[in-house]
Parts: C-alpha cells; sequence; structure tokens
C-alpha cells in the first residue's frame, strides 16, 4: 500500500483554512527535533517544557493572523521560534 507523506507546507495551508487536526500532524512531525533543540539550550526539562508550548502558542497565533511567510519551511522557523 503506498502512503503520500503531506508536505509541511500543505499541513499548514489547511490548518490555516480550520482543519485543526494538521497542527496536530506538524506537532507529532517535528516535536522530538523542537524540544531537542530548546532541551540543548536551557539544560532544564521543565523550563523546555515551557518554553516548547510557547512556541506553539506563538506559532498557532502567527498562522491565524495569516502573518506566516510560506517562502521558508515550516520547521526552521518554528525552530527560529523556540531560539528566540
Amino acid at each position: 500500500m503506498f502512503h503520500q507523506k503531506i508536505s509541511d507546507r500543505e499541513l499548514v495551508k489547511q490548518y490555516v483554512q480550520g482543519n485543526e487536526a494538521c497542527l496536530e500532524m506538524l506537532i507529532n512531525r517535528h516535536k522530538d527535533r523542537i524540544f531537542t533543540t530548546i532541551m540543548l539550550i536551557v539544560k532544564d526539562r521543565y523550563i523546555a517544557e515551557d518554553i516548547f508550548q510557547e512556541t506553539f502558542i506563538k506559532a498557532i497565533r502567527t498562522l491565524k493572523s495569516g502573518k506566516y511567510n510560506e517562502e521558508g519551511k515550516f520547521l526552521p522557523w518554528i525552530i527560529r521560534i523556540a531560539r528566540n
């Protein structure tokens, strides 16, 4: 059976159009990499968990407001939010 992986770009597009499940797919796809990046910076699990949540809150606000720039890829964009 052939399964085509939906691109991050398509998931973002569908999420912005109201498909909430697409955000969950994006989070699940990238959570390990994002969390590891945060942990390498703060070196504290509890702080990293807080920053992880704040990162996605900021990302959701940006996506919902229509200010997400399609030029870049989702993962580098969300990691930049986490680092900031």
